[in-house]
């Protein structure tokens, strides 16, 4: 057969010609990819849904699916050299977006000061890596794809970059579906071939060929819109598998404590290693993986320290904290939060707890996975920011929201709010304080 099959949940079959793309196989093989195996896609959702084990090369395969489908479309409307010239640039950053990703996915990106796409780059810019390797074999220019893969890095043309990153793209697509699907949740059931199969290219003022979709793709993509809304708010915020994060990170902060003390956290080697490294090289970095977060835990659970010890054991024997809704109102003023969080404090610690490691607070503006929330103001919006839609009438394109008025129940701003975790020794009195509004 001159076509490799890889079977999907979600696709059935991803499939890749030998013939025409054996390059991308050899891609995928790389022990950079491969270790994607060992990284979950939800950090330690399976804590909240079983189901939840997926992995990153999963999702990795899932991507490359939606980006050759996205390019069969991109075919059939423009021909020519510099359209040509970008499948291979697209096609390895489809495979190589996440290769960056430490412990657990997103979860470990704070403990370590570290972001995915920083690493991705930097493994993709290393000559000592396979990635690197086989992009050089197969003159593929790593530049254009650290160019597609950096947040802020627009060398790419839009249309490209948009494709991998923006509020509607093949990342996008396939781990909402993917998500949806191991976590049981349902909700992510939508329209994706017609989303990748109805886009046009466009020429802008400025002289730039930009993604926009016609009416007839807009129920589509408002599938698509609240897909990523209920996903948002009922699995990437899950109260449980956020707590759960909150935990780990607190392990951490206890752990780096002991050492800026001078006393000995315990770390497994390939972690010290990577902290020790002055800068942290690649090599460190891709040492560490699942396991090795889990076996970490493991060690911190005989730790003498009795809150890194304890904190460990939580993680492991899903022992959870119990959680608060925030009692402070969005528009309090002055010092009301620091009022509140001095007296939950009081109370953590008069149950003989240190709240600097068990009085946690969730900001749940700060999170990787975001509904969908254009940029309102027209003159702002740009390919990155908002989902355009051409009206069949002519004239400019407008964001989806402008036209399906519906929509703006889930794509209005997010009110900041917080959470609160506490040990379930505390529950009672912490919520009598919350009720009580005695603060």
């Amino acid at each position: 057969m001159s076509t490799k099959i890889f079977r999907d949940p979600l696709y059935n079959y991803v499939a890749i010609d030998r013939d025409r793309d054996d390059w991308l196989l050899d891609l995928i093989d790389t022990a950079e990819v491969q270790r994607l195996r060992r990284i979950r896609q939800l950090g330690v959702s399976h804590f909240t849904y079983p189901g939840a084990d997926h992995s990153r090369l999963s999702h990795t395969l899932g991507v490359v699916h939606l980006m050759q489908v996205a390019w069969r479309h991109i075919e059939t409307l423009e021909r020519g050299p510099d359209v040509e010239r970008a499948k291979h640039p697209l096609l390895a950053a489809a495979v190589l977006h996440d290769v960056g990703h430490g412990p657990f996915s997103h979860l470990f990106e704070p403990a370590l000061g570290i972001e995915h796409e920083k690493w991705s780059c930097e493994i993709l810019q290393n000559p000592d890596t396979e990635v690197h390797q086989k992009l050089t074999e197969h003159d593929i220019p790593v530049d254009q794809i650290v160019a597609l893969i950096q947040k802020d890095n627009h060398d790419r043309p839009p249309w490209q970059k948009t494709l991998l990153s923006s509020e509607l793209d093949v990342d996008r697509l396939d781990y909402l579906g993917r998500d949806s699907f191991f976590t049981g949740a349902g909700y992510g059931h939508f329209d994706w071939y017609r989303i990748l199969n109805s886009f046009a290219l466009q020429m802008t003022d400025d002289d730039f060929k930009i993604l926009v979709w016609p009416e007839k793709a807009m129920y589509a993509i408002e599938e698509y819109i609240f897909s990523r809304f209920y996903m948002y708010n009922q699995v990437y915020q899950h109260k449980t598998t956020r707590g759960f994060e909150k935990v780990i990170h607190a392990a951490w902060r206890r752990a780096t404590d002991l050492r800026i003390d001078g006393r000995d956290a315990w770390l497994v080697r390939e972690i010290a290693e990577f902290l020790d490294a002055r800068p942290p090289t690649v090599k460190y970095y891709l040492a560490m993986e699942d396991a090795t977060l889990v076996y970490q835990m493991q060690v911190w659970t005989r730790h003498p320290d009795p809150v890194l010890s304890d904190l460990a054991r939580r993680f492991l024997f899903r022992d959870r904290l119990c959680v608060l809704n925030d009692p402070v109102a969005e528009a309090a003023v002055g010092d009301e939060r620091t009022r509140w969080e001095s007296e939950l404090a009081r109370v953590v610690g008069a149950e003989d707890f240190d709240a600097n490691y068990y009085m946690l607070r969730d900001d749940l503006k700060l999170t990787i996975y975001n509904p969908y929330i254009p940029e309102k103001e027209e003159r702002e919006q740009d390919p990155y920011n908002a989902i355009m839609i051409q009206p069949d009438q002519g004239g400019k394109p407008r964001e989806i929201s402008t036209i399906l008025d519906r929509l703006a129940t889930v794509t209005g701003v997010r009110e900041k709010r917080f959470r609160y975790y506490v040990p379930d020794e505390c529950r009672d009195k912490a919520r009598a304080l919350a009720e009580s509004r005695n603060w």
